[in-house]
Parts: structure tokens; C-alpha cells; sequence
């Protein structure tokens, strides 16, 4: 099984995304390289006929969706929905075929992420905290 980390949808993807060459920062590099490598990785298993899982997904939440979201006057759902069209084409162009690509919105992806929260709140691995984070008046964000 081949898996990697999952990009968000709230941008145009580029080469960069994708080999990290591009990129300025440590953390953005070391994820792209080995994106690089799951790709190198999966050609070099399928040509050698092994028994391959490749499974990857599009990261739908977060305050860069809802940013921009409103940047394009839309509703998150709509921009997770675009990106995810032209993610999934550009992944063709690049001719990344995995053999699954989810996303973080659906509702199996939900129900499956409440039933490992609840087993971890059972079994008390779930604790509160309090972040001070910054907020908007004029915004009310």
C-alpha cells in the first residue's frame, strides 16, 4: 500500500506541489519529496507487476477552503468541488493513477473519523485546551 499526504483543494496545483522544487520552506519540501517519491515508488511497483494500493485524497477543511471560499464569493463546498475536478485532471495529465482518490467531505470519510474519535474519548485520549487565537471584529471570524 502506497499512501500520501493529502493536498488541500484551494489552490491551482502546480509542478511544484508535486516535486517540491518550487517551494521555499523545509516542511513544504520534505512532503513534496515524498510525494516524489510515492510516485517513483508506485511506477517502479506496477512495472515490476507487484500487488499495488495507491490511495490519496483532497483535504477539504480548514481555513484556507473558507478563505478562499470567500475570496470567490462561493461556498466552501463549491470550491472543494472545483479543485477536486482540476486536481484530479492534472493528476491525469501527470498520469498518477492511484486507485483511490477520497476526499476528506464525504460522509463516509466523516463517519469514519467520529467512530476513531469516540474510541479514543472511551478510552480517555481526548483531552481539552484552550488556544488563544486571532479574531476579527469587523469580520466576525
Amino acid at each position: 500500500m502506497i499512501i500520501s499526504a493529502l493536498p488541500y483543494v484551494n489552490n491551482v496545483p502546480h509542478l511544484g506541489n508535486l516535486i517540491g522544487s518550487l517551494l521555499s520552506t523545509d516542511y513544504n519540501q520534505t512532503i513534496s519529496f515524498f510525494f516524489l517519491l510515492l510516485i517513483l515508488n508506485l511506477r517502479y511497483c506496477r512495472l515490476r507487476n507487484y500487488n499495488t494500493l495507491c490511495i490519496c485524497g483532497t483535504d477539504e477543511y480548514g481555513t484556507a477552503t473558507e478563505t478562499k471560499a470567500l475570496e470567490e464569493k462561493c461556498t466552501p463546498r463549491e470550491i472543494c468541488d472545483k479543485y477536486y475536478d482540476l486536481l484530479t485532471k492534472i493528476y491525469k495529465w501527470f498520469q498518477l493513477e492511484f486507485d483511490f482518490l477520497g476526499r476528506t467531505s464525504t460522509q463516509k470519510q466523516t463517519e469514519i473519523v467520529q467512530d476513531i474519535f469516540w474510541k479514543l474519548h472511551k478510552r480517555n485520549l481526548i483531552f481539552n485546551q484552550s488556544v488563544e487565537q486571532l479574531y476579527s471584529d469587523t469580520c466576525e471570524q
